[in-house]
């Protein structure tokens, strides 16, 4: 979980400052933990004893650096979040329908091949550069795929990051696609409305459900403009989406709760394995000095619906949950779970408890929804 600092540049957070009663010595508490701080310029005595602060990670190479915001600074960036929402939320669409067309291209089916050139290199680039669902059983895998998933874009060009790094986000490969489409005259406003796919605003703390596969609109049209500008259209959607799941990564969050949404390969098809990290608030209280941790994961299976999984970590304790709509799915995973258990344990975890479950978990019903439209008189 060490990374999730460093995906965190931007980002607001809540600190409180600690003072050693006999040296001075300053430390600033986030998320339960106590970090060692000294003030780098301005004024030099610091924080009080006790003291709440906002802070926004500057960076965190070679070491981490915070700057203290003021109230007016809070408030604009509350305003700026609000904006950027308005312009993204309504051009956002689940990427599932870009990557079934992606795949689609890749096939060479229909008179796919008869669109530019520059256009069926991008999108080659970006399916090829989609992780592979059974190289995601590998952890350094998974943890590259996640880096190169495109909500660290711009946390990437802020610090030293090479340049295959960036060649190989999944964003930057999308904005490449974006371009190549419009040089080629592809205009999204002319796409068909009627085929969009519109997703639910991604939040922190809604409930995690799966986005459904998608067909590939782009078999519907014997044109190629009509195509491209589909595909333009749905790339557009893509990254508005990707935009929207960034914005809510940077909202003030006592949880420091992460969202990604990773598209995956699977043969000549993909899907959007959807994941959220986070520190598990309701473990931490229960006592006891270990950090503790939740990640959920959400994913659609096809025609036999959603599969939905939450573990959760303290110290070497491991809890995992796993829910799907298919009673048969049900039934194989609770057959198998004793072979994970099995695993877990080999790798050094005391296993609490592993449940199957018939059906998805409920939504949150602590979610605070993002306000979007002020209506005044």
């Amino acid at each position: 979980m060490s990374l999730l600092a460093e995906w965190r540049v931007g980002t607001i957070l809540q600190a409180v400052a600690v003072r050693d009663a006999k040296t001075g010595q300053l430390w600033l508490e986030l998320a339960g933990e106590r970090h060692p701080a000294r003030v780098a310029s301005g004024d030099q005595q610091g924080p009080a004893h006790g003291e709440r602060l906002q802070v926004r990670v500057l960076r965190t190479h070679p070491v981490l650096a915070l700057e203290t915001l003021s109230a007016p600074e809070i408030e604009d960036h509350a305003q700026a979040t609000a904006d950027a929402l308005r312009r993204f939320v309504p051009k956002q669409e689940s990427p599932t329908m870009m990557l079934a067309n992606l795949a689609w291209l890749a096939q060479g089916k229909g008179a796919s091949q008869a669109l530019p050139r520059n256009v069926l290199e991008a999108a080659a680039r970006l399916w090829q550069s989609i992780p592979d669902a059974e190289s995601l059983t590998d952890p350094k895998a998974l943890q590259a795929a996640l880096a190169r998933s495109g909500a660290f874009l711009e946390a990437k060009l802020a610090g030293p990051t090479s340049g295959a790094s960036l060649a190989s986000d999944l964003k930057a490969l999308m904005l490449t696609l974006n371009r190549a489409l419009q040089e080629s005259g592809a205009r999204a406003s002319a796409a068909r409305s009627d085929i969009g796919g519109h997703a639910p605003l991604p939040t922190q703390h809604g409930p995690l459900t799966a986005l459904s596969t998608a067909p590939a609109t782009l078999s519907l049209l014997d044109v190629p403009a009509q195509q491209m500008n589909e595909l333009s259209r749905q790339t557009e959607g893509a990254l508005a989406r990707l935009t929207t799941v960034q914005i809510a990564n940077a909202a003030p969050d006592p949880s420091h709760a992460i969202l990604i949404e990773l598209p995956i390969r699977h043969h000549d098809r993909a899907s959007v394995l959807r994941l959220r990290i986070e520190q598990d608030e309701a473990r931490k209280h229960e006592g006891g000095s270990d950090t503790a941790w939740a990640v959920e994961a959400a994913l659609e299976l096809g025609a036999v619906g959603s599969l939905h999984a939450r573990i959760t970590l303290r110290g070497q304790r491991i809890g995992v949950q796993l829910r799907a709509d298919s009673p048969v799915i049900v039934e194989a995973l609770s057959a198998r779970s004793g072979e994970l258990e099995a695993m877990l344990r080999d790798s050094g975890l005391e296993v609490d408890r592993i449940v199957c479950l018939h059906g998805m978990p409920a939504g949150d019903t602590g979610v605070r929804p993002a306000r979007l439209l002020d209506v005044r008189a």
